[in-house]
């Protein structure tokens, strides 16, 4: 049997756990849960496997989403005889054939074969079909089911001819087929159940007109509401990734999908670029005895409230002795400080989002990175070039106040979940999330998350406080940016979403970020696709950000091109930035995207205003908000754009 390949990188990503992967072979698969990588079942000829090799090490990762570890993908070592005893041999990642119902190209009779369907060949249709054995070639059905909360099962094809959720025949002859006399739509599609004819009557029949579709507020669908009168048909919480019949309990509205469509995985990850002032061998350690051990977590928690680290250190020393005998009193109390400012900075003066008591996360963890970026310290990965910004031309210094290259850096992506139908359900429930690829839950030291360590270079620029301050308080500015808060409110009421607050200068930063990489795609010899953002903005007291990193990571090579570098170099930037800007003072697409993003918004529930595919969007993986957020106006509206001058 040949091997199906797969980028690593594409296991963290688009066809992370949960994902319904396209072969080439035209089969497709459910990518199976975490449970069944690396385990000895699927590795048909090598029990020899040490997991080590594939451990990533990412500290402020691990106790954002509280795992021990992170274990990139396995890469396949092909299994030869004379490798015997070699360690990590044919490791594959398991797939789980999705949908299982198969339609007969010949006599359109549907069947779900009883055999492995985990087989990639399952054969041909054994039917009688004119008096003999069909033969015809099977093809998986092109529809599924699935509902918000993530659960995907096969389209419900008995129950939906029969108009019953228990219907009393078995359906082991409903034939599949098209009516020709009609336009090609779903009402096109006819099934008929040949058991239930009766003497003089014809089969139960029924086309699948609507079995798409869902009520404006997702709250009800044709498939919930009209697979039989008088009754909710909702989900039936199947986990398929994670088994053939696994289920938990769920009540939401189900709805079919085209297998191919977009909208049936969105995954969530979470990045981290990696600091080595936090991620020092020797401190990262002694943090984590710190955190782990139950004992000096619960002493430091109550030490904190009454002395300061230089004054808990001699008892710490005292009472914890053979726990952090191996380490010197300097990093031992650089540990403590450390652990200090992250607990400060995620704990009770944190930001809050709008409506919600649940902390926001983000800021802080990524405030330790906008202060190291900020900084002139550089180490193997993570190299970093502060250029003097007084050296830079006026009508670039003067929006700016820091400019840094960043020749190296080594970014750190993880998947810990996945959503279905929108992007951004259940956007902050990262145990939840985290628990949708396991069957089981798992000891600590096997509790790791799937990721990649992907290398590259970047420009972090940081903008002028003080002219920001000034700008975001004027009241035209924050009226303009009450049109996207309200229309983004509406949303999160709509899908039940955790609210959330933009700031002017988020809007800013966010669409300053779209326009320069649109600008360095043509300079930097890097395509559309390589060029990613990561935003750092922040009004709270524990210090506020206006910074954005446009950089590359590409998984498949350690190191840099140096183009993008090269684009941050005096005489250089200023060109870039100055085009930018005055590219975005003109769409292909206007007065239309000007004036209706303004008047109305638009794009995805018109969360953007004067942003359209002409102007602002950039491929998905570039930008961190899926093209939503985004305003041209404030970059060089006459009365409120920030350089409009």
């Amino acid at each position: 049997m040949s091997i199906l390949r797969i980028r690593r990188s594409q296991l963290v990503s688009k066809h992370g756990v949960g994902s319904v992967f396209p072969g080439t072979d035209g089969v497709s698969r459910l990518t199976a849960g975490l449970d069944r990588w690396f385990s000895h079942e699927y590795e048909e000829n090598n029990k020899n496997v040490h997991k080590d090799d594939f451990k990533i090490k990412e500290w402020r990762l691990e106790q954002r989403l509280g795992v021990s570890h992170f274990r990139a993908p396995p890469d396949y070592r092909k299994f030869e005889f004379f490798l015997q005893g070699q360690k990590n041999l044919d490791l594959k990642i398991p797939f789980l054939r999705f949908p299982t119902w198969h339609r007969c190209m010949k006599c359109k009779m549907l069947s779900k074969p009883s055999r492995g369907l985990h087989i990639r060949d399952i054969g041909s249709c054994k039917r009688k079909y004119e008096d003999k054995e069909c033969n015809g070639t099977l093809v998986q059905v092109p529809f599924v089911m699935f509902c918000q909360s993530g659960h995907i099962e096969d389209f419900p094809w008995n129950e939906w001819v029969h108009r019953s959720h228990k219907p009393n025949c078995e359906g082991k002859n409903l034939k599949y087929e098209d009516d020709p006399n009609k336009s090609g739509g779903l009402d096109s599609i006819y099934i008929t159940c040949l058991s239930c004819s009766k003497k003089g009557q014809p089969p139960v029949r029924r086309n699948l007109k609507n079995i798409t579709s869902s009520s404006k507020n997702n709250d009800s669908t044709e498939l919930t509401d009209n697979l039989e009168k008088n009754f909710r048909f909702k989900c039936r919480g199947a986990k398929t990734w994670l088994g053939y019949g696994v289920h938990e309990e769920c009540n939401h509205p189900v709805r079919a999908s085209l297998r191919s469509a977009s909208n049936l995985y969105y995954s969530k990850s979470f990045s981290s670029i990696y600091l080595p002032s936090v991620e020092n061998d020797i401190l990262s350690e002694i943090v984590q005895i710190m955190t782990e051990n139950s004992e000096i977590d619960t002493y430091l928690r109550n030490a904190k409230d009454f002395a300061p680290n230089d004054q808990i250190l001699p008892k710490l020393l005292d009472k914890f002795e053979d726990e952090l005998k191996n380490f010197s009193k300097e990093n031992i109390l650089k540990a403590l400080n450390l652990l200090t400012d992250l607990e400060n900075d995620d704990g009770s003066h944190s930001e809050r989002v709008q409506g919600d008591d649940d902390i926001d996360r983000e800021t802080p963890f990524r405030r330790l990175e906008y202060r190291r970026l900020l900084s002139n310290d550089s180490s193997d990965e993570l190299i970093i070039e502060k250029k003097d910004i007084d050296e830079y031309q006026h009508n670039f210094s003067k929006y700016f106040s820091s400019i840094s290259l960043i020749k190296k850096l080594r970014e750190t992506r993880v998947l810990y979940g996945f959503s279905r139908l929108f992007p951004d359900a259940n956007k902050d429930k990262d145990v939840k999330e985290m628990q949708k690829m396991l069957r089981k839950k798992v000891n600590k030291h096997e509790d790791w998350l799937p990721a990649i360590k992907v290398y590259g270079e970047g420009i972090f620029l940081e903008l002028n406080e003080e002219k920001i301050k000034s700008w975001e308080n004027k009241t035209e500015v924050i009226d303009h940016i009450n049109k996207i808060q309200e229309n983004l409110d509406a949303l999160t009421e709509k899908r039940n979403m955790q609210s959330r607050t933009i700031s002017p200068r988020f809007v800013l930063l966010h669409t300053l970020s779209h326009v320069l990489i649109d600008k360095f795609i043509y300079e930097s010899g890097y395509h559309s696709a390589s060029l990613r953002e990561r935003i750092y903005c922040s009004t709270n007291s524990n210090g506020s950000m206006t910074g954005l990193l446009i950089y590359t990571a590409d998984g498949d090579s350690e190191g840099t091109m140096g183009g993008l570098v090269r684009m941050g170099e005096q005489g250089i930037i200023e060109t870039v930035f100055h085009n930018a800007i005055e590219n975005a003072r003109w769409c292909s697409a206007d007065p239309v995207c000007t004036e209706i993003g303004k008047r109305d918004g638009q794009g995805l529930e018109k969360i953007n205003l004067a942003a359209c595919h002409n102007c602002c969007l950039l491929a998905e993986t570039s930008c961190e908000e899926f093209n939503r957020l985004l305003d041209r106006g404030v970059l060089i509206d006459k009365q409120i754009g920030f350089f409009n001058d």
